[in-house]
């Protein structure tokens, strides 16, 4: 794709050198496509370190920013690694309750979001805004998105607490890995 893409410029620039012969100095018109074509391909460089990335941290929540590290899915992290964790049968019924619970919970404070980003849609819609009832529309929306994001994080601190402490220490193992230098102190201590 990426060869397609510079060919089709390499083209488009050939015609455009072809079909200004006014230019007096068609050198310079080549060097300055030249240049397009390096731009681009550093463009096309950086496209691909952001899919890379994204495709490597993806979002949970489709409208913010991705999950801090004591925010992640780490009860699924728990329930895929249940063999390493040495996870009993019954810690593995506990989390995946916990999970399930959490999924819908979630569901129904996720729609409530919606339903009020619509109403505040509306609000912003009209000719002359209500501030009174634009503010009461946001504040309500931020405490929404706050009780689902306390509700996540007192799900995932249930979840850490089904573990035993050596347990505990497996899944910092796990999820160390090579990016576990790089971690702040408090990063370390939420695990």
């Amino acid at each position: 794709m990426k060869q397609t893409a510079i060919a089709l410029l390499v083209a488009g620039a050939v015609l455009v050198v072809g079909a200004a012969p006014a230019l007096a100095f068609h050198e310079e018109a080549a060097w300055v496509m030249g240049e397009m074509v390096d731009q681009f391909d550093r463009l096309w460089g950086l496209a691909s370190q952001l899919g890379q990335h994204l495709r490597s941290h993806p979002l949970t929540i489709p409208w913010g920013p991705p999950p801090a590290p004591a925010e992640r899915p780490l009860i699924t992290f728990m329930l895929d690694h249940r063999d390493e964790l040495a996870l009993t049968p019954e810690q593995t019924t506990r989390l995946e309750a916990l999970r399930n619970d959490f999924t819908r919970e979630s569901i129904r404070r996720e729609a409530d979001i919606r339903v009020a980003e619509m109403d505040l849609g509306a609000l912003l819609a009209e000719d002359r805004l209500d501030m009174a009832k634009v503010e009461a529309k946001v504040r309500e929306l931020a405490k929404l998105r706050a009780d689902l994001r306390i509700e996540r994080l007192r799900t995932i601190e249930q979840g850490r607490a089904v573990l035993t402490p050596e347990q505990r220490t497996k899944l910092q193992g796990l999820l160390g890995g090579p990016a576990r230098a790089r971690r702040t102190a408090e990063q370390r201590i939420r695990m």
